[in-house]
């Protein structure tokens, strides 16, 4: 059986193009995407109601278990880093269930090269509406009239947007997201030096022990923090207070996306460890294995999350 699925939000677009090859069918389709689509007013009840997050870095999704699971798998196939961050059951006594998904830099940019096949686009496009819609639509209403502009706009409307934000500001702020959802304390620190493509900022601790490399952290050490726009990993290098190397801890997680604040990513619990004069090390492979067991995310984000260790491994290894 077909499911039918109505769609509202700043994806809307994106979805539509994706799902209508795929044996789904939009229901209560909105004017614009009635247009976009010459689709007909289907008024008919839905299976899966698909809204927008009130972070608008994903979707709830509202339907019967079966549909539910069925739409997950078939969007963790075709867009590589989705991530179920939670599921619960709805109030009523329908057997309805909501799920919430989260769309990561890499769902994003997939989601914003469906959306260009279909009406002008912009890179970054969801990500951008999430950051400044009017900005975005100033912009997009200049692509329609002069697609020749198209790289000076993306161009043009990154530098405004994101990075200048984050060089005014002198001060970066990580947003480190689990696959919970839930975003632990964001990471600060004092801006070093950035690019459009790389931030490089600095940390100072007051007492504890290193993530991973299972060292105490001494009066004066702090950090350096190399932060990549489209990265599948950020670095961390650790220092005593006389500037010696203490280790280097690099996470895995989605492709890092900067915001004005900073950067935001999902951690894939994955990391690679080295102390000064050892080998690599590969941390928690076991809880990335349970998260895809477990369906939070598909076998091919497992496998990409795989794959970027080991890049990383024989990069380090002697």
């Amino acid at each position: 059986m077909t499911s039918r699925i109505k769609i509202r939000g700043i994806y809307s677009t994106a979805l539509t193009g994706l799902i209508l090859d795929s044996g789904y069918s939009v229901v209560e389709p909105s004017p614009r995407i009635r247009e976009r689509f010459a689709l007909d007013h289907l008024n008919q009840p839905y299976d899966i109601l698909a809204r927008d997050r009130d972070d608008f870095q994903g979707l709830e999704l509202s339907g019967q278990p079966e549909m539910i699971c069925q739409f997950l798998t078939f969007l963790q196939e075709h867009l590589l880093d989705v991530v179920l961050v939670e599921l619960d059951q709805d109030e009523s006594d329908d057997g309805t269930i909501n799920a919430r998904i989260e769309f990561p830099g890499a769902s994003k940019d997939a989601l914003d090269g469906i959306r260009l096949a279909v009406t002008p686009t912009l890179h970054r496009h969801h990500r951008l509406r999430i950051i400044d819609a009017k900005a975005l639509e100033k912009a997009e209403s200049r692509l329609h009239g002069h697609p020749e502009k198209k790289p000076h706009l993306e161009k043009e409307i990154f530098l405004q947007t994101i990075f200048l934000p984050i060089e005014k500001a002198g001060i970066v702020r990580v947003e480190h997201v689990r696959p919970s959802g839930k975003s632990m304390r964001p990471r600060e620190g004092v801006l070093v030096r950035a690019n459009p493509a790389e931030i490089v900022f600095r940390r100072s601790f007051l007492k504890g022990r290193y993530d991973g490399l299972d060292l105490p952290i001494q009066p004066g050490d702090y950090g350096l923090t190399t932060v990549q726009e489209g990265a599948w990993f950020i670095k961390h290098d650790y220092f005593s207070k006389d500037n010696r190397l203490i280790g280097e801890y690099y996470n895995i997680n989605t492709p890092v996306e900067f915001y004005p604040y900073g950067a935001r990513y999902l951690d894939l619990e994955v990391d690679v460890i080295r102390r000064p004069g050892e080998n690599p090390v590969l941390l928690d492979r076991e809880k990335l294995a349970l998260l895809s067991r477990r369906g939070f995310i598909g076998n091919a984000l497992e496998s990409k999350a795989i794959q970027v260790a080991d890049e990383i491994l024989k990069t380090l290894t002697p």
